[in-house]
Order: structure tokens, then C-alpha cells, then sequence
């Protein structure tokens, strides 16, 4: 999740304005910013593997395919070999340094007329999670640049501001009231992700930074008697040119499909990002900001929604298996004398990703809260959530031998999903944009009956990451 500069960035279009006095335009003129940041991360986590292994009386070679581990008194002693597919288990030091930056464009206009337009853009340096080897050889680091987000706009005083291009919507993170993330790294919604696996998705947190930059258009109004408003709209969940499709073969992975083969069997998978199930995405939020006594105050109520693409099966027929997006949002905080606190509540149709439920799932609550102190060149806070979702162990979709799409149900029944996390932390100002961090965050995955921790012997329905971070970030 990142700061919006929403005082200084909009988009709105030229044929909604109204002419203002005539006044000396200004060439787009271009400023560079970004961060760096550098962490120390130590992470003990549940099984911490870089995958899910079958279990300790099991090991797999590459080499020589599945092996089989024959235990006397707790140690291993022999290896026979059982055929089977080979894979890969690593196990993970916790210990680690992990670096990060951004550099960010923005260029800045005004018309004669009095409008503001530009664009911002957005590099990043972490487009993907590890090494990627391609042809056995080449390979694709970590530290492969990528945009993050990249919009144009236009604004006026008057009217608002339109933005249209890969950026947060309303409800994904401008408007949002009660979400405290300004100390440490930002506690639960912090960088504790870049220190966990993501085994049993422990890493993964229903923030409304991470709805998603899919290309969208984007509506903010001025402020009027404390009130402002905002919508956007986007056609799926994919950002940027081309149209995702990797073949000549239609998938889920294609930016505007609207029915793919499969996507009943993907089941909570499918609804994940950029997988495009998610159709005619909208947002809305309407926020009042003021003061009472001293005390600032800021209020937002939002809702987002979607349509969901369709199950297209083996006889070429459509069908509606997933359920469309929709959760309710509403927060609010407080400021005054250093203090701030906030909390923020959603519920709605939603998994755990703010992908599309399947038909029959259980809708999603979260409750989110939070604190922050600042003193000086001393900023503490923390901050805590938990959420309840369905859980991977619930009926699924799935094709009889005659190609017709049915339902198979768990044979131990649906399970709760349950998620519980919270994070301290602390921040001191060396110099204007330096900051020397400290944090620790915890987040746990639990549902009954399914084993989160395959490391261990015999069902381990829960899997816990602990993160503590100490290092320092560099805003420019």
C-alpha cells in the first residue's frame, strides 16, 4: 500500500469544465521521486519451507524422482525409491536483508484556462517473488524493474479530478478512513510480506491496497461542506497493453475473458489476482472530513462490486458458477495532540484476495483497528485485524465423465477460514524523508481440518508467521 497524493493528481475531462479566467499556461515540467528502504527481517514461520512438502517420512529428488524414508526411532535410516514425480522442498533460514525501491515520474501542466493535467509513473524493482529460469540458462531476477502504477489525469478546482490508467480506486485505497498504517513499515499492512513464503497464504492480506491497480477510470469530487465523493469503473482485473493472453489459446489469464475452460476447478485460486474472473469492476466511497473540538475527524463508507466471468465447459456451454464481488466498507478516525486511531469494517461477497466467491460460499468480515502516536521526531503505533472467510476445505466444482459440471462437497464439510494478525512498531526521523524503523508483526491462517503445516506429522490446522524488521527508509 502506498501514500496517494490526492491534493495534486486527477483527471478530468476537458468537455465537463466549465472555462475559467484565462491565465499563463505552464509546459509540462517532470520531477523524479521514489524510496529506497533496507531491512533486517527475522521470520519464524510455520513449516518454513519455500514449498509444501508431502511430510517429513517423505522426500523428493529431482534426480531420482520420489523417494520414500524409512523412520526407526525418529531417524531416518534408509531411502527407497517409489517412482512418482519429482519436486523441490527448501528449507528456509530465518534470517534475512531485503532491499526494495521505487522511482517515481510525475509530470505537471497547466492549461490557459486554469487546468491541471499531467501523468505519474510508477517503477518498481521487485516484479517477481524469485528467480525465474527461462530456457534452463537465461534466468530473470528478483530485482526486474516493472511498472506499478501509471495514470494520466486532469483536475480542476471546480470539478474534481478523472484519472485514467493502473491505479487504486476509491474504495482500493484513496478514500479509505480508519486504516493506520504510519509507524514501522505499517504493521499488518507493512513489508513483514517480503520476509514470508507464502505457504498456506499466510502472507496474504485483505488490505484495500491490495484490490488491485487494474486500468480503470477514476472520479474524485472537490470538497463541499467537509463531504467528498469518488467512483471508478474498470472492464477486469488486468492492467497495462496487450491482452494477456500468453497463446492463441483463450484462458483465464487473458485480460477481457469472460468465460474460460477450467475455472470451476481453480476454485479460490481462480478468483485470485490477475485471474480474470473479476467483470465491469465499480467502486464508490462518500467521505466527510472536519473537526470537532480540536479533534480531526474523517468518515468513509464505500462499496465495491463486480461481475464474475462464467465456467465455460468441454460441450462449449456457459456457466455461472462464481458469485459477483460486492463488499461494503466503512471506517473512520481520529486525530489530536500526536494521536491518531481508526478502525474500519467490510463485509461482503469475498474471499480471503478480493476474488470472486464461488456459488454457496460464506460472505467475508473483517474488522480492522488501529494507532498511532507521534512526539517530536518519534512516530509509535500498532494496529490489528481479523477476518472470517470461507475455507479451502468447501464444495467444489468439477466434470462427470459425460462433461456436465457438478458439485462434489467435502466429505468432512465446509470449514471456517479464520485470519488474525496484528503488528507494532516504531519510526524515529533522522532528516526530512530518513527514517531508522522497528517492527514486529504476527499473522495466523487457520481452518479446521485442513493441514496448513505439511512439515509437521498429523494435521496442523493453523500456520503462523512472526516477523521482526529493523532497518531504515529513504523517501525522495
Amino acid at each position: 500500500m502506498r501514500k496517494i497524493l490526492l491534493g495534486t493528481t486527477a483527471v478530468v475531462g476537458a468537455a465537463l469544465l466549465a472555462p475559467a479566467v484565462a491565465e499563463a499556461q505552464e509546459a509540462p515540467t517532470v520531477r523524479i521521486g521514489g524510496f529506497f528502504r533496507a531491512y533486517y527481517g527475522n521470520t519464524q514461520q510455520s513449516g518454513r519451507n519455500s514449498t509444501t512438502p508431502s511430510g517429513l517420512a517423505n522426500n523428493t529428488s529431482p534426480a531420482t524422482g520420489n523417494l520414500q524414508q524409512s523412520i526407526v526411532g525418529g531417524v531416518p535410516t534408509t531411502e527407497t525409491n517409489v517412482g512418482g514425480n519429482p519436486g523441490h522442498v527448501g528449507r528456509l533460514s530465518k534470517n534475512d536483508f531485503s532491499t526494495d525501491a521505487e522511482v517515481h515520474v510525475f509530470v505537471n501542466g497547466k492549461t490557459a484556462n486554469g487546468l491541471s493535467y499531467g501523468a505519474v509513473i510508477e517503477i518498481a524493482f521487485n516484479q517477481q517473488e524469485g528467480r525465474n529460469i527461462v530456457q534452463q540458462r537465461a534466468s530473470t531476477g528478483k530485482t526486474t524493474a516493472s511498472i506499478d502504477e501509471m495514470y494520466a489525469f486532469v483536475a480542476s478546482p471546480m470539478w474534481g479530478q478523472i484519472r485514467f490508467g493502473d491505479e487504486d480506486g476509491p474504495v482500493g485505497g484513496l478514500m479509505n478512513s480508519g486504516v493506520i498504517t504510519n509507524f514501522g513499515t505499517g504493521g499488518i499492512y507493512g513489508d513483514r510480506e517480503s520476509f514470508v513464503s507464502r505457504q498456506a497464504n499466510v502472507r496474504t492480506t485483505t488490505s484495500p491496497g491490495s484490490l488491485g491497480d487494474n486500468t480503470k477510470i477514476i472520479y474524485l469530487s472537490p470538497q463541499f461542506f467537509g463531504f467528498d465523493f469518488g467512483g471508478s469503473f474498470a472492464f477486469n482485473y488486468n492492467e497495462g497493453e496487450d491482452t494477456g493472453c500468453s497463446t492463441n489459446q483463450s484462458s483465464g489469464w487473458c485480460d477481457s475473458s469472460y468465460a474460460f475452460t477450467g475455472a470451476a476447478n481453480f476454485g479460490v485460486a481462480a478468483a485470485g489476482p490477475n485471474m480474470s474472473v473479476r467483470r465491469n469492476e465499480y467502486q464508490g466511497a462518500l467521505r466527510w472530513r472536519g473537526s470537532l473540538a480540536g479533534v480531526g475527524l474523517s468518515v468513509t463508507g464505500g462499496y465495491v462490486g463486480s461481475g464474475a466471468a462464467k465456467e465455460l465447459s468441454p460441450l462449449n456451454v456457459q456457466r455461472a458458477v462464481f458469485q459477483p464481488l460486492g463488499v461494503w466498507q466503512v471506517g473512520a478516525q481520529a486525530s489530536a495532540y500526536g494521536l491518531t486511531v481508526g478502525a474500519q469494517y467490510e463485509h461482503g461477497a469475498s474471499n480471503f484476495f478480493w476474488g470472486n466467491l464461488l456459488k454457496g460460499d460464506r460472505p467475508m468480515d473483517q474488522f480492522f483497528a488501529g494507532a498511532s502516536y507521534t512526539v517530536g521526531p518519534f512516530t509509535i503505533g500498532g494496529n490489528y485485524l481479523i477476518q472470517t472467510v470461507e475455507g479451502a476445505t468447501r464444495t467444489n466444482f468439477g466434470y462427470n465423465a459425460a462433461g456436465v459440471l457438478q458439485a462434489t462437497p467435502n466429505p468432512a464439510g465446509a470449514a471456517l477460514m479464520r485470519r488474525l494478525g496484528y503488528g507494532i512498531g516504531a519510526n524515529y526521523r533522522l532528516a526530512p524523508g530518513l527514517d531508522i524503523v522497528a517492527e514486529y508483526s504476527s499473522y495466523t491462517v487457520a481452518e479446521r481440518g485442513r493441514d496448513l503445516d505439511p512439515s509437521n506429522p498429523g494435521v496442523q490446522d493453523r500456520n503462523t508467521a512472526k516477523v521482526f524488521i529493523l532497518g531504515t527508509r529513504l523517501a525522495f
